[in-house]
């Protein structure tokens, strides 16, 4: 019986089961990929919740306002989570231009996050552990190897497209999402 709980218990640890998901380190919130700045999304986006719908991955979310959010935990694939294929649905399905038109999109990169990995990582705490790189179809994960200790998580920062297919798997939660450069139309906020 006891062995059986902790086979549970150890279960519902690498699933992810009951852990809390960092919220990303950038002060603005992942929004759709090919936003606008953050301002000029904020006054220009309606919030009727077009893009969320047309999201075939289900990573996009209604936060408190009403405005949609990136959240990876609740998309589609399993377990627990789901990644961005950046197919543009939610920019076709916004009318409002808060989301960059396909014209624009074609010489735009999606958005500006790419991953992070905290130090709450298991292979960083010395356990074996690659659920990350095993899920990044980027290959923007590699592991270096050390001499008699656990090889840790590199990120390839120009190969890491913020898809988030490595958030879900990770047991840990250490896996999220900092914004690396200016985003979509901030030149434009600027002036």
């Amino acid at each position: 019986m006891a062995g059986q709980a902790s086979h549970s218990s150890r279960r519902a640890f690498l699933l992810g089961a009951g852990r809390t998901r960092p919220e990303t380190q950038s002060p603005a919130p992942q929004r759709p990929p090919w936003s606008l700045a953050e301002k000029t999304f904020l006054e220009t986006c309606s919030g009727c919740g077009d893009c969320v719908d047309a999201c075939p991955e289900g990573i996009l979310v209604a936060d408190a306002r009403a405005m949609p959010v990136v959240d990876f935990a609740h998309g589609q694939m399993e377990p627990g989570g789901g990644a961005c294929t950046f197919c543009g649905r939610c920019a076709d399905a916004c009318s409002t231009g808060a989301l960059l038109a396909s014209e624009a999109r074609a010489t735009s990169a999606p958005w500006s996050f790419a991953a992070t990995i905290s130090d709450a990582c298991l292979a960083r705490q010395g356990i074996m552990c690659q659920s990350c790189k095993d899920a990044c179809g980027d290959g923007a994960i590699r592991f270096a190897y050390q001499s008699g200790r656990v090889a840790v998580p590199v990120i390839d920062l120009t190969g890491c497209t913020g898809c988030g297919a490595c958030q879900a798997p990770c047991p840990a939660g250490a896996v999220s999402f900092q914004r690396m450069e200016a985003p979509q139309g901030e030149m434009a906020d600027a002036g």
